[in-house]
Formats: structure tokens, sequence, C-alpha cells
């Protein structure tokens, strides 16, 4: 029985993460015919017309910070690489895990962290903690959402599921700080890790990911209080500058300030971040939400322009930082090139 065992788990795993994207594609499709099907797309084109030069260039400015924000963890995390070369190699990145198959942006995270003499071992550590920071911000942004709401807001946000989403960032925030600071727990944390994804996957090498855990407690263990809290901050900032974007956006299409105010587009923003967990920052998923409770505040006839403006802000979020990876990309190749012909 054993020896049948792992062939047909490798077998079940490729279906399961097609049955995984078709499900999200599903609901995605239904979300969009439930609330967007009557939608006046061509009200939709006229107010993203409206867009000038200036005001794209005011968007990718922010889109800049917001980009350079999601980066400052790197930096902290790793010892000498700085935020301009945390930002480059997080752009790279970024292209990478688009346009080429996994493990293609760490490939390309580990080739930068040698070209700059950093040890690979010890970036890929910072950039665990990275992602790590990341997703416990992600959990923990409606601890900001729900006061602003709360206190200014007109209607009654969801308490339950905030505090349900903070609670997450809490048990998160503990395993990683028990993790770092305890070499026996990295382990023990990494083996269970270990077991659970094989069960999906496999080809998992328990040891492996042991020597992983403790490797990482190695290198992250010693700056870890101060670089943790102070990632949370900058990523915290990205949030609101990821906002920020949007609500440009829907100033930019026509929508004024007192039909949609800004602190009710922040808060419902943050408070919502969770649903950013599925792929492509929970594209579809996200933005009815975001749509709903915005028509909610300014009313159905704000439709077109709300849906532009998330247009708008999709675009530039997930589409902008593709095409600053591929002017990097290319640089950075470039560089190497003539590197190399110097060597010759």
């Amino acid at each position: 029985m054993g020896a049948h065992a792992g062939p047909s788990r490798r077998g079940r795993s490729p279906w399961l993460r097609a049955l995984v994207l078709v499900a999200i594609v599903l609901v995605c499709g239904w979300l969009a015919s439930t609330f967007l099907g009557s939608i006046d797309w061509a009200s939709v084109g006229a107010a993203i017309g409206r867009l000038t030069v200036w005001q794209g260039l005011v968007l990718l400015a922010v889109l800049l910070v917001r980009q350079t924000l999601n980066a400052f963890p790197l930096a902290l995390f790793i010892d000498g690489l700085g935020a301009a070369r945390a930002l480059l190699n997080d752009l790279v990145a970024s292209l990478m895990a688009v346009v080429a198959p996994p493990p293609g942006d760490i490939v390309v995270r580990v080739a930068m962290f040698r070209a700059w003499g950093i040890e690979p071992s010890r970036g890929l550590a910072g950039a665990t903690m990275n992602m790590v920071a990341f997703y416990v911000n992600r959990f923990a942004a409606p601890l900001i959402g729900l006061p602003v709401l709360l206190v200014l807001g007109a209607g009654t946000p969801p308490v339950t599921g905030a505090l349900v989403s903070v609670a997450v960032a809490v048990v998160m925030t503990v395993l990683v700080s028990l993790a770092v600071r305890r070499g026996e727990f990295a382990a023990r944390l990494g083996l269970v890790s270990a077991n659970i994804v094989r069960r999906v996957r496999p080809s998992v090498d328990p040891e492996a990911w042991v020597r992983s855990a403790t490797g990482f407690q190695e290198h992250v263990g010693a700056g870890y209080r101060r670089a943790f809290p102070r990632s949370l901050l900058a990523l915290s900032a990205m949030v609101l500058a990821d906002a920020c974007i949007l609500l440009l956006a829907i100033r930019f299409v026509g929508v004024p300030a007192d039909q949609v105010p800004a602190y009710e587009v922040i808060g419902i923003f943050f408070l919502a971040y969770p649903l950013t967990l599925p792929p492509m920052m929970g594209l579809g998923i996200y933005d009815v939400v975001l749509l709903g409770a915005c028509m909610e505040i300014g009313g159905d006839v704000l439709e077109p322009q709300l849906v532009a403006a998330l247009t708008v802000w999709r675009a530039v979020t997930i589409l902008g930082p593709v095409v600053l990876g591929g002017v990097v990309a290319l640089v950075w190749r470039r560089r190497l090139v003539d590197a190399g012909a110097d060597a010759s």
C-alpha cells in the first residue's frame, strides 16, 4: 500500500491545483454576472477617458511610493541591501512571478543578491521574512480600517470579521516570533509545515524544510526585534498608498468628495484588505466588495464612475509593477552583458 501512495498523490496534485483555479474563476464570474451585469460600459469608458496625462503621472508617482514601501522590509531584513536595491529586486521578482513558472522569481532574486555580494541564504531568509510580514500585515489591516469606519463612517462595519482577521495576524506573529527566537521551535515548525504540504506535494523533503527553517532563524534572529515592527509600519503605509491610488482614480473620473468621502474609501480599503488573499490580489472578489461599499455610500448613479476608477486602479497596481519590472530587468540584463564583454 505504501508503494502506491506516492504516485496517487502525485496524480492528484495537478488536478487539485486546476480545480482550485477553476473554482476561483467561477466565483469571480458569478460575482461579475451578479453585481456587474447591468453596468453601462459606455459610461465607464467615458469616465476613464476623463483622465489626463498629468493625472496619469500622479498615479505613477504614487505607485512608485507604493512599490518602495512594499520592498522596504527587504532592506530591513537583509543588512547591506538598501532601499534602492530592495526596490529593484522586488520589481524584477514581481515580473518573473507573472511571466515565468516558479521558482523563477526566487532564481532572479538569488542572482541579484549574488551580484551585490549578498549570500544567497541570507538574502532568501530576508525575502521569506518580507513575505511573512506582508501576510501578517494583510490580516492586520482591518485594525486600521475598523476604527476609521466606526468613528467617521456612516454605516456599521462588520466588526466580527475584522476581529477574526486581526486574531489570525496575532497568531501568525506569535508563531513567527517563536520560530525566530527559538531554534528548536523553528525546526519543529518546519517539520510540521513540510508534513502538511507533503500531503499535496509528495516531493517535499521534510529534512530540507527543517534545515531551511533553522537556517532562516540563524539569519534573521539578530535583527528581528528591530526589523519586524518597522516592516509592518512600512507595509501599512504601502496599503495606504494603494488606497490613495484608488482614491485618486475615483476623484479623477469625476466622483467628488461630498459623494464618496476619502475616509470611507480608505477605511473600506483597509477593512476588506484580507480579501486580497486570492490570486491577483483578490481580483474580482475584492473589487466587488469595494464597489458595493462605495455605491452604498454614493448611490447607484455613481456605478459607471466607480467601475472606471477600479479599472484604473487595477491597471496601475497590477500592470504598473510588471512594466517597471520589465524595464529594470532589461537594464539589469544589459549591464550583465556589458560586464561579461569587459571581462572577456
